[in-house]
């Protein structure tokens, strides 16, 4: 088993490289025209080159051309690869000893960024071994939108829980990572720990990219701050907690009893998660997905910032000229990624317009000829997401759409053990930047994001205390606003804390005006500077004030919630298990595991079935879940949620009832024609359900393909 595994994790790593070498002509262009990124977003090619493919993919399906299949995703990935090593190679002969004198100016950083995706992809990997299970919270679900798309060669693809619609939902996350399962061809029961690992990778050698380059940008840095700015951007927000392990701590005086979820449900009724408990419990849910999609925008606009402040102010003015600028042409990149952002989180496009907003306020204030290229920008950005969303949207009916007042507040307290220890080293980054401001104006664009930022999560954190946008979940109206809002916020917070730590300890003392110290430097004020027992006092006060909350905040937040979280989780790493998600499913329910196999291994595409109807987080509709058939109607409060409406849940619920309680009569044979069944279930779920359930009637309606056990599998043509 474990060498099974490991031969697993050898593969994809490799086909995950292959992505890499893929981005190969974007990572040399970006080295020659955008030298102020000192990676040459070197950490961000694996993600350009999935999403291009799975763009690709997507629209082809949507135009019914049916691509979206081990075959065709292989043909496109090689043709990709193809027009990659032409471009290359048109690289290297522009120059002469071209990669020679690329890897001595990237090869250092390069090697850095290979080393933690790698280690990033081995500790998920491991720790996934030890608890592989498809098995609670949302994983049904996320499995089943990887496995519908699986089996739909065109798109959309239906939804597995609602046979005869569409999936209804910004799932678009979990089509991208089915692209990534094409090209393993492994299958699903594996490729979903796999994925998680995948995920983890990405996100942890995105962000040390992006913190990487910013603090490259912030003055005369060095490579060592540089590269420490990134580490610590990774352990804050990969995994990191927010402030209640401190608040924990100091209130208990120990761990002893320590529920790693409280730190998600701290406020009474609401949610606030972060990226390490996600990766904890392990769901490939839309808030994670979006992730390495959202960082990888951050970096454009980044890039789009720098070359709008570059524009010279006498060009400002010239339309014609603005039209041929290269802050158009990202603009439109951006446009891409935020159509992108709608079909995988579509509350991320309400947080990055909101950055986008800030940015175009500090600019107006620069200059006020800045408008024209904000408004081109705009354009641009607007008819990119409207045109990369636009088969999404068409097929889409909104869950939420109604913002409402807040009747519910968080004691202020709570916003502080949350967010207090974050917040406070933002605050102080601010400080430590704004000399920045007073350089030339094209070296104002890392300090004019910071700041935009921090005003972004300071939002993000107040905007639930006084408004939510209403769903279903009427008992925790502020649950999901709050949710989806600070877990980028927390993201984002964590690499402003990240930067500001590397000022800290990597600033030199005779900068004195970017040196974060300088600002519990009493000194000056001070009448009795100079005798020596008050300079001993100010300097225990900076020792307290400075180096002791950041050696707490990095224990307590970086190494003791992911070492409490992880041990809990997955049992203290002492049964080793292996990767197979669906062990557990053969073990429980070995009878339905024959019939969930016969689906798989007989149905190339998606199918309509019929089985028992269960409530969200049960183990009901897992057939529909692991094979991606449609059934007529899964998790039925998930439903409701995603058709915003119980009626159409309600009535189906009472269909499934007629046709397992009376299968012949005259009303359960119309719904079978009506829904186009071509297999009914029965298993341990449906004798658990339907207490009344005609056997002999079912089994006469068909053939029975599959039976083990008590477990049928009824096929009607």
């Amino acid at each position: 088993m474990l060498f099974h595994d490991l031969t697993l994790l050898v593969w994809i790593a490799f086909v995950l490289l292959l992505l890499q070498l893929v981005a190969l002509p974007l990572i040399f262009f970006v080295a020659s025209k955008f030298t102020f990124l000192k990676d040459a977003a070197w950490g961000f090619g694996r993600i350009f080159s999935l999403l291009l493919l799975s763009l690709l993919v997507w629209n082809l399906a949507f135009l019914k051309v049916p691509i979206n299949t081990h075959l065709g995703v292989g043909i496109l990935f090689f043709i990709l690869s193809l027009f990659s090593l032409y471009v290359s190679w048109a690289f290297f002969l522009s120059k002469k000893n071209f990669l020679q004198k690329f890897l001595q100016k990237f090869g250092r950083i390069i090697l850095i960024e290979e080393i933690i995706f790698f280690l990033a992809l081995v500790f998920l990997f491991v720790a996934r071994s030890f608890q592989p299970e498809i098995l609670g919270l949302e994983k049904f679900m996320d499995a089943g939108f990887i496995q519908a798309y699986l089996k739909s060669p065109t798109l959309p693809a239906f939804d597995i829980w609602y046979a005869g619609s569409s999936i209804n939902y910004y799932s678009f996350g979990q089509f991208y990572h089915s692209i990534l399962v094409q090209l393993w061809q492994i299958d699903l029961s594996y490729a979903y720990n796999l994925l998680l690992a995948a995920l983890f990778a990405l996100l942890c050698v995105q962000l040390f990219s992006l913190a990487f380059n910013l603090r490259f940008n912030l003055g005369k840095s060095s490579f060592k701050a540089a590269v420490f700015a990134g580490v610590f951007a990774v352990f804050l927000v990969a995994l990191g907690a927010n402030g209640h392990t401190l608040w924990y701590f100091f209130s208990k005086g120990s761990f002893a009893g320590y529920w790693y979820p409280d730190a998600t449900r701290f406020i009474e009724r609401t949610i606030h998660e972060f990226p390490a408990y996600s990766f904890v419990v392990s769901d490939l849910h839309a808030h994670v997905l979006s992730l390495p999609i959202s960082l990888l925008l951050l970096l454009l606009v980044f890039i789009w910032l720098r070359e709008v402040l570059a524009l010279p102010i006498k060009n400002l003015r010239k339309i014609k000229l603005l039209w041929r600028a290269n802050f158009f042409y990202l603009a439109s990149l951006m446009g891409i990624l935020f159509g992108v952002l709608v079909m995988t989180n579509t509350w991320d496009i309400l947080i990055y317009g909101a950055l986008l907003f800030l940015i175009g306020i500090f600019l107006l204030f620069k200059n006020k000829f800045f408008f024209g290229p904000l408004v081109l920008s705009a354009m641009s950005v607007l008819i990119g997401t409207a045109l990369f969303s636009a088969f999404w949207l068409l097929n889409f009916t909104p869950i939420s759409n109604s913002l409402m007042l807040a009747q519910e507040h968080t004691p202020f307290w709570q916003l502080l053990v949350l967010w207090g220890p974050h917040l406070f080293w933002a605050t102080l980054l601010l400080f430590v930047i704004k000399p920045f401001f007073s350089i030339k104006k094209i070296e104002q664009a890392a300090p004019i994001l910071i700041a935009s930022l921090f005003i972004l999560v300071i939002f993000l954190i107040i905007f639930p205390e006084f408004f939510y946008f209403k769903d279903i979940y009427t008992t925790y109206p502020r649950a999901n606003t709050m949710f989806k809002l600070v877990f980028q916020g927390f993201m984002l917070l964590g690499v402003l804390v990240g930067l500001f730590f590397s000022f800290i300890l990597f600033e030199k003392s005779q900068q004195k005006n970017f040196f974060a110290w300088r600002l519990f430097d009493l000194r000056s004020t001070l009448a009795f500077k100079k005798k020596k027992i008050f300079l001993l006092k100010v300097r225990l006060r900076q020792f307290f004030l400075l180096h002791l909350p950041i050696s707490l905040f990095l224990f307590f937040s970086t190494l003791v919630y992911p070492y409490l979280a992880y041990k809990n989780y997955y049992g203290n790493f002492k049964n080793y298990q292996g990767l197979n998600g669906l062990a557990w499913f053969e073990r429980k329910y070995p009878d339905d595991y024959v019939l969930l196999n016969y689906l798989k291994n007989n149905e190339s595409e998606q199918v309509n079935i019929v089985e028992a109807v269960g409530e969200s987080y049960t183990e009901f509709a897992r057939i529909s879940a692991f094979s991606g058939m449609s059934t007529i109607l899964g998790w039925r409060v998930h439903e409701w949620l995603w058709r915003a409406s119980w009626d159409g849940p309600a009535k189906r619920t009472g269909v499934v009832e007629k046709i397992y309680n009376n299968p012949t009569s005259p009303e359960a044979k119309s719904y079978l024609s009506n829904y186009q069944i071509k297999y009914i279930v029965v298993g341990s779920k449906e004798y658990e359900a339907y207490k009344l359930m005609d056997l002999e009637g079912l089994v006469s309606l068909g053939p029975v393909v599959a039976v083990s056990g008590k477990s049928y599998l009824i096929k009607l043509f």
